[in-house]
């Protein structure tokens, strides 16, 4: 949130189940406008290709109401 968010309050979500792992962090709106320039990184696709190798999947996008949230599902290996 200090690059993408400043001031914003954040949330992260930690759910444990048999076959997967779900992880989603959330944000208000942020106090003030982020700045707009490069990373130098991938994103949220880079993220998306990478969860996509272990079957997991990415959602991404705005809040109801206000503010953006990403969450990630990473199945876990069948044994």
């Amino acid at each position: 949130m200090v690059r993408h968010a400043p001031g914003a309050t954040g949330t992260v979500v930690v759910e444990y189940a048999p076959d997967a792992l779900r992880i989603e962090v959330g944000n208000t709106e942020p106090g003030i406008p982020a700045a707009t320039r490069g990373t130098g990184g991938r994103g949220l696709i880079g993220l998306r290709e990478r969860l996509a190798v272990y079957g997991g999947t990415l959602r991404a996008g705005a809040r109801p109401g206000a503010g953006y949230q990403v969450e990630a599902m990473i199945p876990w290996e069948a044994t």
